[in-house]
């Protein structure tokens, strides 16, 4: 298989203008539902993304490499897209080439080794600039992007995460309890539908040195509301350990929106932050109890996916802390 995609590879970079020599595959790990490689010629370096035989995501694989290219345009620091092959064509399933970006994007490194010290200091304001950035685009740009229909974005998040969760099979009461009070407390629609990232935390940042590099991992965009992404950055998830930094474990949330702001994204009212971080618990809740269940049903057998399964009580446990649950304070009390 991995000599066949080498080939279906050097082909595509062919057409696509790029002289390579002989093409060499690895399998880059991390990632719970599509399929990433390294590919490399010994001089040059590309990254292939494609869905495994038979799998699927929230936005279809050809929606996110045009995403790609929206964000480059647009500025944001983003691999840009080379080349996409639709189902059956070089790479066997749906997937495209973009350019490789150097850094890394695993978090305990990141988080921990010395030589990202620098990186660390300069990532918090990086990161509000860039999302600024991202939440700027105007979504009806994008042609596909789920999300325009007029909808809610409070309310459909609240429809999409209990259905999944109705997919996943899984009795979660705290997750159900936590939805029946994002139900009852939502906020307004927001003035105007942004480009929401749908997965900006730590993980899916490539770092380098100097801090942000490259933004990545785009198959859960949508239009809705910006206040979206930043309650999903700031869930304990994705601090790994550093809970006095709610922003990705590197920053606090003053820095990173006054960056946010200055980048010209528009401050979220606390209720409505407050919110979104709490659907953000349900959501991720949610997804590791649907990707467990692709690994036990036998349709993706995978140790990363049974793995997921053991996270389910954390953020089960974050979204009914931010509720006051078992603190003796009311809704609401909980903070970034």
């Amino acid at each position: 298989m991995d000599e066949d995609l080498a080939a279906g590879a050097r082909k595509v970079l062919a057409a696509a203008g790029h002289d390579s020599g002989e093409i060499e595959l690895s399998r880059i790990p991390g990632g719970a539902s599509r399929q990433v490689y390294l590919v490399s010629d010994g001089m040059q370096r590309w990254v292939l993304r494609r869905d495994p035989p038979g799998a699927g995501s929230f936005n279809p694989l050809e929606l996110e490499y045009r995403l790609l290219g929206t964000a480059v345009s647009a500025g944001v620091p983003a691999p840009a897209p080379i080349a996409f092959e639709t189902d059956g064509g070089a790479f066997g399933s749906a997937g495209f080439l973009m350019c490789h970006v150097a850094g890394d994007s695993v978090a305990p490194r990141l988080l921990r080794k010395d030589k990202y010290g620098r990186a660390r200091a300069a990532l918090g304001p990086q990161l509000g600039e860039t999302l600024a950035h991202i939440h700027a685009i105007d979504p009806a740009s994008v042609d596909g992007l789920p999300g325009l229909d007029g909808d809610d974005p409070a309310l459909a998040a609240c429809a999409l995460w209990e259905a999944e969760l109705d997919r996943a099979g899984e009795p979660l009461p705290g997750v159900e309890a936590a939805l029946r009070w994002l139900r009852l407390n939502a906020p307004a629609p927001p003035a105007r539908p942004a480009l929401v990232h749908g997965d900006f935390r730590l993980g899916n940042f490539i770092c380098d040195a100097d801090g942000l590099a490259a933004v990545i991992d785009w198959e859960l965009a949508h239009a809705g509301d910006a206040a979206e992404d930043i309650g999903w950055l700031v869930i304990r998830s994705w601090r790994f350990g550093n809970d006095a930094f709610p922003v990705a474990g590197v920053a606090g949330l003053g820095p990173f929106l006054d960056a946010y702001e200055k980048g010209g994204g528009a401050r979220p009212e606390a209720h409505r932050l407050h919110w979104w971080q709490v659907l953000g618990n349900v959501k991720w809740a949610v997804i590791c109890a649907r990707q467990a269940a692709d690994h036990l049903s036998g349709e993706r057998p995978s140790h990363e996916l049974a793995s997921l399964g053991r996270r389910i009580c954390e953020p089960e446990w974050d979204a009914l802390t931010l509720l006051g649950a078992g603190t003796g304070a009311g809704p609401g009390s909980g903070s970034a």
